[in-house]
């Protein structure tokens, strides 16, 4: 049995992706019993910063060739065809297990986009180059979840990641941004799942190719973060200018990725995160998910409130993906 695959991904950036992907994996694997295999496919490394110790950082990048994700890319890059052995590592403060990020990994945008070409014409190589990170899943068959952190574009590596994936999660906070970065999403993976297919059937060698026809890639759901609020007396409310885009988004999302959702009558919101004070950089700062953080004060009341909205979010994502 194979591994699920979700993609953590939006077009814009700043919208508290990478707090998301690291803290839902937390809580999925300390509270929900799941194996976790996290990606870090953004050349930001902001994943890896956050999952391991400084210390640790800097022993891993000190290395001329640190065994990180973009070790899984580069053998193919040089014609050795891809890696025996995937360079997985422990995340133990997350219960999860970790690959992790490269600067050098956007360097492999242009090989991508160059073979991306010959890909869709069919080509042996191509195709090939761009399912690499489908032979990266198929090599972690032992995980229940592999979620993939991904930086905020429409590029190269981003998109050898969604076509083989089988969902994404869009982080997403309330502003006008958001809203273009659904309808430029919808988009891209309609025009990409089209030209993947039609480089499939017209491969020039199909016994080559390690997928025989594309993912159709589901929709998960959205999670909303950093809502701007305002005390009225005992009562909070959110800034009435983001107010209007938060009544909004639902139907523009179900409008531009309502084709791609995983069922028909799911609920796409997953849940909303809310300021909690300084409890996320103290996460970050300690390497340690929101839910473990440990500290007087004013976290006893956030961490409290992070269990819950993380618990809800854990509950309706594997909802949606039926478990």
């Amino acid at each position: 049995m194979t591994a699920k695959s979700v993609c953590f991904f939006n077009n814009k950036g700043g919208v508290g992706k990478t707090t998301l992907i690291a803290n839902l994996a937390a809580e999925l694997a300390i509270n929900s019993n799941k194996k976790i295999l996290l990606v870090d496919a953004d050349p930001q490394c902001n994943l890896t910063q956050y999952l391991l110790s400084d210390e640790e950082c800097i022993k891993e990048y000190d290395d001329e060739d640190p065994t990180t994700v973009y070790s899984v890319i580069h053998p193919l890059s040089i014609g050795k065809g891809y890696r025996k052995q995937l360079p997985i590592r422990k995340a133990p403060n997350f219960g999860c297990d970790v690959i992790i990020g490269d600067p050098r990994l956007a360097m492999k945008e242009d090989l991508l986009s160059q073979d991306w070409r010959d890909a869709r014409a069919g080509g042996t190589r191509g195709l090939r180059t761009t399912f690499v990170f489908h032979d990266l899943l198929e090599k972690s068959s032992s995980y229940d979840y592999v979620f993939f952190d991904m930086g905020p574009s429409l590029g190269a590596i981003n998109r050898s990641v969604l076509l083989v994936s089988d969902y994404f999660v869009l982080p997403a906070t309330i502003d006008i941004f958001s809203k273009w970065a659904v309808r430029n999403i919808g988009l891209a993976l309609t025009s990409w799942q089209k030209d993947l297919a039609n480089g499939i059937i017209n491969a020039e060698d199909p016994s080559e190719m390690p997928i025989k026809e594309s993912k159709r890639i589901k929709f998960l759901g959205y999670v909303m973060q950093q809502n701007k609020e305002r005390a009225q007396g005992a009562n909070v409310r959110i800034v009435e200018a983001y107010k209007t885009i938060s009544e909004q988004f639902p139907a523009i999302v179900k409008e531009n990725l309502g084709q791609l959702y995983a069922t028909a009558d799911m609920d796409p919101n997953l849940g909303e995160i809310k300021h909690l004070a300084s409890l996320a950089p103290k996460s970050q700062t300690t390497h340690q998910p929101m839910i473990k953080v440990v500290a007087r004060g004013s976290y006893t009341s956030t961490r409290k409130q992070a269990r819950i909205i993380f618990k809800q979010i854990a509950k309706s994502f594997l909802h949606n993906i039926g478990n």
